[in-house]
């Protein structure tokens, strides 16, 4: 779909005794931010004499009013909205960012950075993709994987890190492989008065009937 259509401008250059060539234009004549609703129920609303089935599901970005627009359509069946887990891994980084910018006592060196934040980000994502069907892993991991990333060598926070030698985490690892050594911390981690605050940001997003929505793993 697009709001400009090039064989219609090229028309509009014929002149008037010439027949202009016969040309059925799918060009979207409503408002750019319309676009997206509009397309999904042309998707949807053809399934049944495009390809003789219904959609049972619609994957989104969290825009509910696309989904509005298609919810009903047939008119029995409920399409079930799941998120795309791609969107939802933004999420994180979006509202840390925000959380960085409203509140100057959570930024600085040494606090919140960008750079601890594309971390966040990351694993967050890691853990919905590495954990696809089964939610408590999948949150389990999420609330361990803020935790070690939050640790510091003033407070190892690896208690919730999964065990072993074939954890993803580096100190569970060390415990398993090198007992009795102590482990040396090399990230920086956050001070603990700024982890109060990214705690409950972060932890929203970790919520059981949000990540139940990205049990399919797909984007």
């Amino acid at each position: 779909m697009s709001q400009y259509c090039r064989t219609c401008k090229k028309l509009q250059g014929v002149q008037k005794h010439m027949k202009p060539s016969k040309h059925n234009c799918s060009n979207h004549k409503d408002s750019s931010a319309n676009m997206e609703s509009v397309g999904a129920y042309k998707i949807f609303e053809r399934s049944q004499s495009s390809h003789q089935l219904l959609y049972t599901d619609y994957y989104g970005d969290g825009d509910s009013k696309t989904y509005e627009t298609v919810k009903d359509i047939y008119n029995d069946t409920t399409i079930n909205k799941l998120e795309c887990i791609g969107h939802i891994q933004k999420r994180v980084g979006s509202r840390l960012r925000k959380l960085k910018n409203k509140t100057p006592s959570v930024r600085g060196k040494g606090k919140l950075t960008d750079k601890f934040i594309d971390k966040l980000q990351n694993y967050y994502g890691i853990a919905i993709r590495s954990n696809v069907g089964n939610f408590e892993n999948m949150q389990r991991t999420d609330i361990s994987a803020f935790y070690h990333c939050c640790s510091s060598s003033r407070q190892l926070m690896h208690g919730q890190c999964p065990e072993g030698k074939e954890s993803w985490c580096r100190y569970q690892r060390h415990q398993e492989t090198s007992p009795g050594k102590k482990y040396i911390e090399t990230s920086t981690g956050l001070p603990k008065s700024v982890i109060n605050s990214v705690k409950s940001v972060y932890l929203e997003l970790c919520d059981q009937s949000l990540l139940e929505k990205c049990l399919h793993g797909k984007t």
